[in-house]
C-alpha cells in the first residue's frame, strides 16, 4: 500500500477536523497533542475515556499521508485510575480528571500522604496530584 505524500501541516488539519467529529474526543483537545512529521504522527497527553482513545487510534491511520503513529504517550483516564489505584492503602480513594489525580478519604495510620503523592505522581499519564485526606 502506497502512501500519498501530504504536507505535516494539511495532515495536521485532518486530524483537527478528526477531533471535531467525536464529542469526546472534542472535550479532550486541550489535554491532548499531536504532531505530524513527515506523516509520523506522534500522539501525546490525556483523553477522558478508552473509547475516545480508541476512535482517534483507529481513525489516526486512516487519515491520507498518515505513514505511522506513535501513541506510547497518549492515556486514557481508566488506565491511570487502574495503575494509581494499585498504589494506594486502603481507605484512600482516586478521582482522575484529564491525568490529574485528586486523593480522597482517609489515610491510614502510618502511612505518609506525601509519600504515596511523589510515586503517583511518577505513574505515566499522571499531570499531577492533589490531596484532600482526612488524617
Amino acid at each position: 500500500m502506497t502512501t500519498e505524500v501530504r504536507p505535516d501541516v494539511d495532515i495536521e488539519d485532518d486530524i483537527h477536523r478528526l477531533i471535531g467529529t467525536f464529542a469526546p474526543l472534542k472535550a479532550s483537545r486541550s489535554y491532548f497533542d499531536f504532531r505530524s512529521e513527515g506523516g509520523k504522527i506522534t500522539l501525546h497527553g490525556n483523553v477522558r475515556s478508552p473509547q475516545a482513545k480508541r476512535v482517534l487510534l483507529d481513525n489516526v491511520p486512516r487519515v491520507a499521508g498518515v505513514a505511522d503513529h506513535d501513541a506510547s504517550d497518549l492515556f486514557d483516564d481508566e488506565e491511570v485510575k487502574f495503575s494509581v489505584a494499585q498504589l494506594l492503602p486502603p481507605g484512600v480513594y482516586a478521582n482522575v480528571h484529564y491525568g490529574a489525580v485528586t486523593l480522597t478519604g482517609t489515610l491510614p495510620e502510618g502511612a505518609n500522604a506525601d509519600a504515596i503523592a511523589k510515586e503517583i505522581g511518577n505513574l505515566p499519564g499522571v499531570r499531577r496530584v492533589a490531596l484532600d485526606l482526612s488524617p
